[in-house]
């Protein structure tokens, strides 16, 4: 279940590149006014939900990142209460005209759109990442930067194994049953990746999976971006759909799109 909010920038001001903590500064807000803070809140523990966000189509990166004039945010979860608080949460900020702060700008909810909801009963999909996905490595210690965040192409059978292990904690946590899903990705062969820029005309990817480094609350996250495949049981296939991929979906990481 996703929620689509149109956000339209009142100043056209700068942003520094560590400019998640305003989404989540927002959410905040989203569900104090909801009445699912406490609930969301109140412990550090795995949150339901996961959300992107797109800075424009006219947005510029240099020291600081000049955003668009035209914003967008994605917001999912497979919770009925969740769903359903966010909903009123920014429901109630769009009807009393509260702007959201944003670097040097704010923002103003102008759409809310409840997206159509998609079931998943195949056991292969083929995904894109929405944003940036990351996932960390149990097996290795969290000082070793490029060994604690994995990415498909450092080792792919230990990134499936990290994958595995992750998910079904997450689906645990979130859920509360304790179950052993097989999950795996497979990155897409150099002529499926191809085929794949030919038919949905894709430019911002060079290859099938994508390393990208990123700033987040003052340290620094490495994740990826791509199109992949994924198999497994249908079932959670649309946990990872509804809650996203990996670790920190909470904070903006890992919402993934179904292509085919």
């Amino acid at each position: 279940m996703r929620i689509k909010l149109e956000l339209k920038n009142e100043g056209r001001g700068n942003i520094g590149k560590d400019y998640r903590n305003y989404f989540l500064s927002f959410l905040k807000t989203v569900f104090t006014k909801g009445n699912a803070f406490d609930q969301l809140y109140s412990t550090k523990k795995t949150k339901p939900f996961v959300f992107s966000f797109w800075l424009g189509k006219d947005f510029e990166v240099k020291e600081k990142i000049k955003i668009g004039e035209r914003l967008s945010m994605l917001f999912s979860t497979g919770d009925s209460f969740v769903l359903t608080s966010f909903y009123n949460g920014v429901l109630s900020i769009k009807k009393q005209h509260i702007e959201i702060p944003f670097g040097d700008s704010n923002l103003k909810i102008e759409r809310i759109t409840l997206l159509p909801l998609k079931r998943i009963t195949a056991s292969k999909v083929l995904c894109k990442t929405v944003g940036i996905s990351v996932l960390t490595n149990p097996d290795a210690s969290a000082k070793d930067f490029k060994k604690w965040y994995i990415i498909p192409t450092d080792d792919l059978d230990i990134f499936n194994k990290a994958l595995k292990i992750r998910t079904n904690q997450r689906y645990r946590y979130i859920n509360g049953k304790t179950k052993n899903f097989d999950i795996k990705l497979k990155p897409l062969s150099e002529n499926e990746f191809h085929i794949f820029k030919s038919l949905y005309k894709q430019t911002s990817l060079n290859s099938s999976i994508n390393e990208t480094v990123v700033k987040h609350y003052g340290g620094y996250l490495r994740g990826f971006r791509g199109v992949f495949f994924l198999e497994g049981d249908p079932e959670i296939l649309q946990f990872v759909y509804d809650y996203g991929l990996g670790v920190r979906t909470g904070q903006g990481f890992g919402m993934i799109d179904i292509i085919g």
